[in-house]
């Protein structure tokens, strides 16, 4: 492996931080508590040693559970537009197996009343664990161990086994509410990666820089369809001949720098009027996030810090943190430059985009403030023109 060039990736490693902050769009749109994404995982892995599957078999439908949500930032709801963008971001993913269309159908039901109508085994098996996990946790918070909810869980899926799910998994989630810890473990978020890491093997693979870009390049565009920051910044790092690895970490961390957002209700981000105090400071908050869901991924030491910095400011008025001049790189300077200037050349709800001499403008008041680096603005103006 070349260090200058290559990266140990192990994708559940990865989409285990990147599973958190899906987990708050799914608490947005489909009222399910945090955690939620590895709840599925926890149990889909019981369910396929249940089935014993292979090693390889459960790497992969853990991966696929920890992003079985991912669609819904845009989609908004379950929906066949929802689907179909869960199979389009997990077609760009490294799994082990060449699985088709596992997400894309892992909301339909064993009589047919699914999104696309299969019905029994025209479902992949993959797609039938996660659809029958899934709907127990969104239907009713599998984290809530009250026994009301545990007697109405299990009266679901007794009224419902052969119809909208397999009998067999049905027996095996009745076998596992028998026992006080399953539902204790579903409310632990420790315990539940300790299983998940206990049954699965390390599949890591060495991958190019630009491989791992291709997959985080998936979240850049999320937040905001129309940015370009990675064009953007890919001219700049040209101009500043940056090595190879310096490049492409710098533009994995732009991918990567709005993930926080994630946690940002879409009325406060959408919002056309004032925001509110309370809501700016929910705003404010995103970097921290986005230290938060990258910190424990393999490799990612840097691209989390960097990320954590891309609203700080030279004079110390940034946040979450208030970083000074001092505490930060020529490398976190550019990327908070790149993020101003490509949010305010993009549409926004609440306002048109701005021209580029008018962002330069803009970005030239700030370094007068002492907000910005002046030289990377004179940069910006003479290279992204």
């Amino acid at each position: 492996m070349d260090k200058k060039t290559q990266i140990v990736f192990n994708l559940n490693n990865f989409l285990l931080g990147i599973s958190n902050a899906i987990d708050y769009t799914s608490k947005e749109y489909l009222n399910v508590s945090l955690g939620h994404s590895k709840r599925v995982a926890y149990v889909s892995l019981m369910i396929a040693n249940e089935l014993k599957l292979s090693n390889e078999e459960k790497f992969d439908l853990c991966a696929y559970c920890l992003i079985s949500n991912i669609g819904l930032y845009e989609a908004k709801k379950i929906s066949e537009e929802f689907c179909l963008l869960n199979e389009s971001y997990a077609s760009k993913l490294p799994f082990l197996n060449s699985n088709h269309d596992i997400l894309k159908y892992s909301h339909e039901k064993t009589d047919g009343s699914g999104i696309f109508a299969l019905k029994d085994d025209e479902i992949p098996l993959f797609s039938q664990i996660i659809s029958f996990v899934s709907t127990l946790d969104i239907k009713f918070d599998l984290s809530n161990n009250s026994i009301d909810n545990i007697e109405k869980i299990n009266d679901f899926i007794k009224l419902n086994q052969g119809v909208l799910f397999k009998k067999e998994f049905a027996q095996y989630f009745l076998s596992y509410s028998k026992k006080t810890s399953f539902y204790l473990d579903l409310q632990n978020e420790n315990e539940i990666l300790f299983y998940i890491f206990s049954n699965l093997l390390d599949y890591s693979k060495v991958l190019n820089y630009d491989e791992l870009l291709s997959i985080t390049s998936i979240f850049a565009n999320l937040e905001s369809k129309n940015s370009q920051i990675l064009l953007l910044l890919e001219k700049l790092l040209e101009y500043y001949d940056f090595e190879y690895k310096d490049k492409m970490t710098l533009l994995i961390a732009a991918s990567l720098c709005k993930i926080g957002k994630f946690t940002v209700p879409s009325k406060i981000l959408n919002k056309k009027d004032k925001l509110s105090k309370s809501e700016y400071e929910i705003i404010k908050a995103y970097p921290y996030y986005n230290k938060k869901f990258l910190s424990n991924i393999i490799g990612f030491n840097d691209i989390s810090i960097w990320t954590s910095k891309v609203q700080e400011r030279l004079n110390g008025e940034g946040y979450p943190y208030s970083y000074m001049a001092k505490d930060l790189s020529l490398k976190e300077r550019i990327l908070a430059c790149i993020i101003i200037y490509d949010s305010l050349i993009t549409n926004k709800s609440y306002r048109n985009s701005y021209s580029h001499k008018k962002v330069i403008d803009i970005m030239y008041k700030m370094s007068e403030s002492g907000k910005i680096d002046l030289s990377i603005v004179k940069d910006f103006e003479k290279i992204l023109e």
